[in-house]
């Protein structure tokens, strides 16, 4: 008498020959996947790190908010917009509800990139944009408990403290550091901060927004069609009755297409990295665009980092990677447990039942 039916893949799982070269075979196949996965995402993180600093550079030479706004999402609607046609994808909600987390989707994305392209010319550029992804991790364990009864971990908590600290320092940082005589004196770092802190805050609603979302049924491409369609259209009207300034020198120029490519490129890159590697792992890897946004903060706008952005720098990066690796580690492990009993196929049966 057994107490559990092992299936046919019990005896395949312990023959040697084939079983074994089959296992080497997908081993390797894994691997390259995720180092392709890696390298997009690492990728990725370096070319989102271009943003601030050209942005700013953009915004000292007469461009606006909105305009950089509409620019940026006009890249992302036009490759979402190819990939609806390619597959036909259906756009139309199904119910009211639906339809106005999708507007609100495409509204809260719209308001958010403002503020934070707004918050560039208060601040530092790199230092507003790295209050952004720990501010946004803060606040997702928040959402997500109030809104999802996901209750956070003591690693999600104990990341968010260092996060919290890394914001502050970074956010005194902004206020004590020299503005360079290269660059408009904004003189308004509160405000710069606060609208940073909005960003991240607007950015952890549509967050976990997505995540009802998804959990009802809805597609991806949809709500990236809603979210970059709606804020390319709010945007984009927005800047003709706002912008005056349309033309700019070829060196201008130049450095706001970097900035926009870099855009396009990391959100296209990451997108590509999501398909190989966990969620977790690709939001540690594509940190590494603080290197970039710092480095080139310092060259092109001549903003000197201080030792207080290298403590801010070194909390934030311990929060954000205490809490994804945990969940990356957690994930792992379910993810293990339900291959080996999916190898296995264990099917209990009660003893009564077994006819042996």
């Amino acid at each position: 008498m057994t107490p559990f039916f092992y299936g046919e893949k019990l005896d395949r799982l312990f023959q040697d020959g084939d079983y074994d070269d089959r296992r080497k075979s997908l081993n390797w196949c894994f691997w390259f996947k995720n180092f392709l996965g890696v390298a997009a995402c690492l990728a990725s993180g370096i070319c989102t790190g271009l943003v601030p600093a050209t942005f700013r550079y953009a915004l000292d030479r007469g461009y606006t908010a909105l305009q950089l706004n509409f620019f940026s999402d006009l890249l992302l609607i036009s490759v979402v917009l190819c990939v609806v046609v390619y597959n036909k994808t259906n756009l139309i909600p199904t119910n009211y509800k639906q339809a106005f987390l999708l507007v609100f989707q495409g509204v809260g994305r719209f308001v958010a990139l403002f503020c934070l392209f707004t918050a560039y010319q208060y601040l530092p550029p790199a230092n507003a944009d790295t209050v952004i992804n720990p501010g946004t991790i803060v606040f997702v364990a928040i959402f997500s408990c109030l809104f999802l009864q996901e209750i956070p971990t003591y690693a999600t908590i104990f990341g968010s403290l260092w996060c919290i600290a890394g914001v502050a320092l970074l956010g005194y940082s902004g206020m004590i550091n020299e503005v360079p005589a290269t660059t408009v004196d904004s003189d308004d770092v509160g405000l710069g901060m606060t609208l940073a802190i909005i960003a991240g805050l607007i950015s952890a609603m549509l967050i976990v927004n997505i995540k009802g979302l998804l959990s009802s049924g809805t597609t991806r491409t949809m709500i990236l069609t809603y979210a970059y369609s709606i804020a390319t259209v709010l945007s984009g009207l927005s800047t003709i009755y706002t912008s005056k300034t349309w033309l700019l020198e070829p060196t201008s120029a130049a450095v706001l297409c970097a900035g926009l490519l870099g855009k396009f490129g990391g959100t296209v890159l990451l997108y590509a990295g999501l398909k190989l590697v966990e969620v977790n792992a690709a939001t540690a890897l594509t940190q590494i665009n603080v290197f970039s946004a710092f480095g080139l903060q310092w060259a092109i706008l001549g903003f000197a980092p201080t030792i207080f952005d290298g403590f801010g720098l070194t909390c934030v990066l311990i929060g954000t990677f205490s809490i994804v690796m945990w969940e990356a580690l957690v994930s792992r492990k379910k993810e293990k447990h339900v291959r080996f009993m999916e190898d296995l196929e264990f099917i209990p049966t009660h003893p009564d039942n077994d006819s042996h």
